[in-house]
């Protein structure tokens, strides 16, 4: 008695051999994942090397008149025409281009030899500069001021006064009291807020550009150079004198008059200066008619 195969006979698969063929497997259809790699890795090095030279090799045609400088850009360059024949293809008659070429030539090399004599010449007053020690600079630099300043005194001999300015009539100040009462209450209450705060920034702040109100101590912040000028005090006096807080407008025209001096060697915010500092004295001055 036969034993039963474990699959039918219809469900198995078993390959045909031909008379006299290997019995090893066919050669694989694929590649194996280690072999696509390499292959992947090769190719990726021969682009890389593709567009590096072909974006990284030097292009000599830019180094061909590097020795001029800005002298192509500066001087337009004159081409000569080929075979008598003028650049937009008409013949030239003997006697009538010749005369404005060789003048257009003429004025290209004396444009040319200008350009690098003052080359030349800034080259040297910069090594001769660089030479000098720095208080030698300082006093080079006092004396061109100094000289500025006398040049100015010889045009206007004096100063000239301020033109008086007429006091504008301001809502609350020039007007009297506003009759509702809610009005006035609301801007009473602004006052009193705008007088405590002066008030700390007087006892914890003054002088210094900024008050920290939780530390309660002044602040310089660097917008300003670092620099005590006073910039909450020169940007508060216009809305001092417009609450008519009359003595704390007072309080900071003295501290201007007395302490404020813009002679410091910094680096500032002009936008800050600007509408700080300028637009804060124009505007006291355009209100209280003080200079």
């Amino acid at each position: 008695m036969t034993t039963p195969a474990l699959l039918p006979l219809s469900g198995r698969r078993i390959p045909t051999l031909s008379p006299g063929a290997s019995s090893f497997p066919h050669h694989r259809a694929t590649l194996r994942l280690s072999e696509k790699f390499i292959l992947l890795l090769i190719l990726s090095a021969f682009i890389t090397l593709c567009f590096g030279a072909f974006f990284f090799l030097p292009d000599n045609s830019k180094h061909k008149r590097f020795d001029l400088g800005l002298e192509d850009v500066l001087i337009p360059h004159i081409d000569t025409p080929k075979e008598g024949k003028h650049a937009s293809g008409q013949v030239i008659i003997h006697g009538q281009g010749g005369h404005d070429e060789h003048r257009h030539r003429e004025e290209e090399e004396s444009l040319r030899d200008k350009i690098r004599a003052d080359h030349e010449r800034a080259l040297q007053e910069a090594k001769e500069k660089l030479r000098k020690s720095r208080e030698e600079l300082q006093a080079e630099i006092q004396t061109e001021k100094n000289k500025v300043m006398e040049d100015l005194k010889k045009k206007d001999p004096g100063p000239k006064p301020l033109p008086p300015v007429p006091m504008p009539k301001v809502v609350g100040v020039s007007d009297g009291e506003p009759p509702e009462p809610d009005v006035k209450e609301r801007r009473d209450k602004i006052r009193e807020m705008m007088k405590h705060a002066w008030d700390s920034y007087r006892q914890y702040g003054w002088g210094h550009n900024e008050l920290k109100p939780l530390a309660k101590k002044g602040h310089s912040t660097n917008i300003f150079g670092n620099s005590q000028l006073g910039a909450s005090i020169v940007d508060a006096l216009d809305t001092l004198y417009i609450m008519g807080l009359h003595d704390e407008f007072k309080d900071g025209q003295e501290w201007i008059e007395q302490n404020l001096d813009f002679g410091v060697n910094a680096e500032v915010s002009v936008f800050e200066v600007n509408i700080r500092f300028i637009g804060g004295l124009l505007a006291a001055y355009y209100l209280s008619g003080q200079e």
